[in-house]
């Protein structure tokens, strides 16, 4: 799965183990939402990247027991040289990234004290 995180909302792709999208939606930053949303679905890890908002999605995800990996934003180049960038397409970029294990990792994300 592919999660863009904004301040107040994020986008979700998943993708199924041929690379085909099989749901996509927007959705409320927040437990409630995120737990709702991925209901029966248990991706087999969720990729975003480590933007201003994503500690706290970060941290939600970790507890509901998936695997989280955060993308460097800035080698991140396919979402970041996109003529038309839009949630949709960096949420389903960062999902094929995952599953390709091709996702560039930060090499030290800022985490809170106690994390």
């Amino acid at each position: 799965m592919g999660l863009d995180v904004h301040k107040q909302s994020c986008h979700a792709t998943v993708l199924d183990e041929r690379g085909e999208v099989v749901l996509q939606r927007r959705m409320p930053n927040g437990p409630e939402a995120l737990g709702e949303f991925l209901g029966e679905l248990k991706p087999a890890g969720v990729a975003m990247e480590a933007t201003y908002a994503w500690e706290p999605v970060y941290e939600q995800l970790e507890r509901m027991g998936l695997e989280v990996h955060l993308a460097h934003p800035t080698k991140t180049r396919v979402i970041a040289d996109a003529r038309l960038k839009t949630d949709v397409r960096d949420s389903e970029a960062l999902a094929r990234l995952l599953q390709l294990n091709w996702l560039p990792r930060p090499t030290c994300p800022r985490r809170r004290s106690g994390s």
